[in-house]
């Protein structure tokens, strides 16, 4: 009977996860319903209720979390039942692990990613989104490289070393971050409850083995940070976990919100790292556009400060290995897809298309 028992529980797991499954895909048609109620509603007190509990501890609660999760599949193992026969156990464990996963599965839904279905930022905020055409995407990589240009020489003048981060890190760089992120959502009528939290996982290396260079975690409302990074993209990857910490799931629009709100604060230094951020995509882009115009024209009147900047963040790159790149990218981009992102792991590279229209609806 116990046996039985205990795959009840499991069933209750898988139900709650399907079930989840069904009422994400009916979101998706009802985004009006989900912006009001969820992202706006009910959203928000899991955002304050994350941020009043394992928001104040003094560690990332992304240890804490596996920690959990090991302990609780050890005690599992340690009081098993005693079953009889190779298919009972097979049936127990599957069970379990169906079980979990449709909580783990359900979990993640309800905690952040109904937040995939909630009415898109840029109808939001009346953004006219158009794909760059040649001419668009050269103003744009011409325009950053005069910008960071400019924010490097209010930096260091005319020197042409990397920059050392240590010298211009900002104070409480955290709270500096998440008040810029907040201030910025807040101008556009997005509410900003709670404290979001964005902190390093250590050992550095850690989420680069995944390919990542930061993820938000639904399960602890938290964001984490690879401790590996060069200092110069920690505060902008810092901003965009913030972001999704906030109620925004797509990648690109995470990219946006993280440089328009760092892009012109009123720190050198923190403008300087999110125009460079952004810099890399339009110069990436530009790149695969027109290789020879890039290669022959544009690249050999980069300032040579910038140069060293990128080749600073490609040498910290270096020192870390990815772990099945190939695999890491296609289960993704899966996933972003599954979740209505048509885009998948290109929709990274759309916050070229926000920030123009953004810059032109400014301009109107």
């Amino acid at each position: 009977m116990k046996f039985y028992n205990r795959r009840s529980k499991s069933a209750i797991g898988v139900l709650f996860g399907l079930s989840t499954l069904l009422i994400n895909w009916l979101a998706h048609y009802f985004p009006e319903f989900v912006e009001c109620w969820y992202s706006r509603g009910l959203f928000q007190g899991i955002r304050f209720g994350f941020d009043w509990t394992l928001g104040q501890l003094p560690f990332p609660s992304f240890y804490l979390f596996w920690i959990g999760i090991v302990a609780f599949w050890i005690w599992l193992y340690r009081h098993r039942p005693k079953l009889d026969g190779l298919l009972q156990k097979l049936a127990f464990w599957f069970a379990r692990i169906f079980g979990f996963a449709g909580i783990l599965i359900g979990l993640f839904f309800w905690l952040w990613a109904f937040n995939y279905a909630r009415i898109p930022l840029e109808t939001q905020l009346s953004l006219d989104v158009q794909l760059l055409d040649s001419t668009a995407l050269w103003q744009e990589l011409e325009y950053e490289t005069q910008e960071l240009d400019s924010l490097r020489t209010s930096l260091v003048g005319n020197d042409t070393n990397a920059l050392e981060g240590k010298h211009f890190w900002p104070d409480q760089a955290e709270n500096t971050i998440r008040l810029a992120v907040e201030k910025w959502l807040a101008s556009e009528n997005f509410p900003v409850v709670g404290h979001v939290r964005s902190r390093f996982i250590y050992p550095e290396g850690t989420l680069f083995k995944f390919g990542a260079s930061g993820i938000y975690w639904p399960f602890i409302g938290e964001g984490n940070l690879e401790a590996g990074m060069h200092p110069l993209r920690k505060l902008p990857s810092m901003a965009h976990e913030m972001s999704h910490g906030y109620g925004f799931c797509d990648e690109g629009v995470c990219n946006f919100i993280a440089y328009v709100a760092c892009a012109e604060h009123s720190n050198p230094y923190i403008a300087y790292c999110a125009h460079l951020d952004y810099w890399s995509s339009v110069a990436r882009a530009c790149l695969e556009h027109d290789p020879n115009r890039y290669e022959g024209q544009f690249r050999p009147g980069i300032p040579q400060g910038i140069v060293a900047d990128i080749r600073a963040i490609r040498k910290q790159n270096s020192k870390f290995q990815e772990l099945a790149p190939a695999i890491r990218y296609e289960v993704y981009d899966s996933y972003l897809k599954a979740q209505g992102i048509e885009s998948g792991m290109l929709n990274y590279e759309e916050v070229l298309m926000l920030v123009r229209a953004w810059r032109q609806k400014r301009l109107d």
